[in-house]
């Protein structure tokens, strides 16, 4: 992927873009679903080719969503959106300056969203040096909780859930026996998403696993569609969240969103989702993990009131109106201050 920027393709610094101005933005596909919810900013996202390429089965690609071998030479360049610290960052600002290095400054901004922790299997400081020495200008982050985690600063802007495709299901459907959970590649990431924990917990307990698995052949399956993730969600029980190392998992928003009841870990940014015995449980403790699995499997009114309150969180401070707002107020503040 060699493109590379001219006068033509980024917008002249002396044009004043105001708040309401369609903005055009370079990005990479990172989060599908995340990122198919940032398209309702309204603005034109233009998605290099470079490493991951979008996976529809996660969503579908919106019509605001452009994948491009090269930069356009007929569009104007407004801002870079990049959600990983990778070497994505050097490849935008190569594109945009026609060098290579981080050296000279980009002619518009590149702001870079942080959506993960430090990964605790390596030296933590380093990563955080690392993170922090790169010269971007504009950072923003998922939580409060992982910029802390950076040591850093920024704008936060925290996850949206749409609460009109991820909803109760409006019909009677047949229950899914047991507890869901939704992991890719479960056995292989207990560091993070805490498999001896759920193994632990769901002993002797029925349950059902959602999620790509290709060094265990035969232990899940991923969902074709996020129809069929969504009717996962509607006909279980509870849901069972074991991560341990996540600011924030989004497939416990959207079963809640949902009306799935929550059984979760106690760690990162989720005791401020979840108000335990009100709209979900929690605990880090895998036999009091288990008896809120079996308090909510035996008593189905006490599963759809812990339902209903957690549906009731997610729609009113983890909604896409607030989400949508909140990146347009980024992304124009972004712009606004760049010098």
């Amino acid at each position: 992927m060699t493109a590379k920027a001219n006068q033509r393709s980024l917008r002249s610094i002396m044009k004043k873009i105001k708040r309401g101005d369609k903005l055009n933005i370079l990005t990479f596909a990172t989060h599908e679903r995340y990122e198919e919810n940032l398209c309702r900013t309204g603005h034109n996202f233009y998605s290099l080719k470079y490493g991951k390429e979008w996976d529809t089965t996660y969503a579908p690609v919106p019509d605001n969503y452009h994948i491009i071998d090269s930069l356009p030479q007929h569009i104007d360049i407004d801002l870079v959106l990049s959600h990983t610290s990778c070497n994505r960052l050097q490849v935008a600002h190569d594109i945009l300056t026609d060098t290579n290095g981080m050296s000279g400054q980009s002619p518009v901004p590149i702001l870079r969203h942080c959506h993960v922790l430090p990964d605790i299997r390596f030296d933590v400081e380093t990563q955080i040096q690392s993170y922090n020495s790169l010269p971007i200008k504009h950072n923003s982050f998922i939580s409060d909780y992982n910029k802390t985690q950076w040591k850093s600063s920024g704008y936060v802007v925290e996850h949206g859930v749409d609460t009109n495709f991820w909803c109760p299901s409006n019909r009677k459907v047949p229950e899914i026996e047991g507890c869901l959970s939704v992991v890719n590649e479960f056995p292989t990431r207990d560091w993070c998403c805490g498999f001896q924990l759920w193994k632990d917990v769901v002993k002797d307990i029925s349950r059902f696993i959602v999620g790509k698995c290709t060094t265990h052949p035969g232990f899940s399956e991923p969902a074709r569609t996020r129809e069929e993730l969504r009717d996962y969600y509607q006909r279980a029980r509870l849901f069972l969240n074991t991560s341990l190392h996540s600011p924030v998992p989004t497939v416990m928003l959207e079963a809640m969103a949902c009306g799935c009841p929550v059984v979760s870990t106690k760690n990162c940014m989720i005791p401020e989702i979840i108000e335990h015995g009100v709209n979900g449980f929690m605990s880090n403790d895998a036999g009091e993990l288990k008896s809120y699995c079996q308090k909510l499997l035996d008593d189905p009114e006490l599963a759809a009131k812990i339902g209903a309150a957690g549906r009731k969180t997610i729609q009113e401070k983890y909604n896409l109106d607030r989400f949508v707002k909140n990146w347009n107020d980024l992304f124009y503040q972004v712009i606004g201050d760049y010098k």
